[in-house]
C-alpha cells in the first residue's frame, strides 16, 4: 500500500514539473516579445539617428539654402520628432512592463497606415498637377518622391496620434 502512495506521488511529482515547464516557456515567450520589442525601438532610435545625420551633413555641405531647402529640413525634422515620440510611447509601456504594442495601438498603427497610403498615392497623383496649375512648373520626378514621402509621413502621424487619443 506504501508503494502505491509513493507512485501517486511520483505521479505527482512529474505531473507538477511539465506544468512548472508550462510557466516557464510562458515566461520565456514574454521575455523574447520583449527582447524582440526592445531591438525594434533600438532600430527605430538608429533610423532616427541616421536620418538627422545625414540631413546635418546635407546643412554642412549645402552651402546657401534656399526657403524651401530650409522648409523641407524642417518638414523632415518635424516627422522625426513625431516617430520619437511613438518610439518613446513605446518605450515607456516596455518599462511599465507592458508590451510596446497591445491590441488598440496595432489597429491604430495599422488605420494610420491605410491613410498614410491612401495619402501618399493621392499626393503622387495632384502634386505635380498642382504645381503645373499653380506655378506654372513641372516638378521633377525626385520632388514629386519628396512630397509624397512627407505628405504620407504627416498623414500617418496626425491621423496615428488622432486615432490614439480617440481611442
Amino acid at each position: 500500500m506504501l508503494e502505491k502512495i509513493n507512485n501517486k506521488f511520483e505521479i505527482t511529482n512529474i505531473e507538477l514539473g511539465v506544468t512548472n515547464k508550462k510557466l516557464s516557456l510562458t515566461n520565456i515567450e514574454k521575455e523574447i516579445k520583449k527582447m524582440k520589442d526592445k531591438i525594434g525601438i533600438g532600430i527605430g532610435i538608429g533610423i532616427a539617428a541616421a536620418v538627422i545625420v545625414t540631413l546635418s551633413f546635407f546643412v554642412l555641405n549645402a552651402g546657401n539654402l534656399e526657403l524651401n531647402e530650409i522648409s523641407l529640413i524642417g518638414i523632415v525634422l518635424i516627422l522625426v520628432v513625431f516617430a520619437l515620440y511613438i518610439l518613446w510611447d513605446r518605450i515607456k509601456n516596455i518599462r511599465k512592463g507592458l508590451p510596446a504594442e497591445d491590441e488598440r495601438l496595432k489597429l491604430t498603427n495599422y488605420k494610420a497606415g491605410y491613410y498614410g497610403f491612401i495619402a501618399a498615392i493621392w499626393s503622387a497623383v495632384f502634386s505635380p498637377l498642382f504645381f503645373e496649375i499653380l506655378f506654372d512648373y513641372e516638378l521633377p520626378g525626385s520632388r514629386v518622391t519628396a512630397v509624397v514621402v512627407l505628405v504620407s509621413g504627416f498623414v500617418f502621424i496626425a491621423s496615428y496620434l488622432y486615432l490614439a487619443r480617440k481611442g
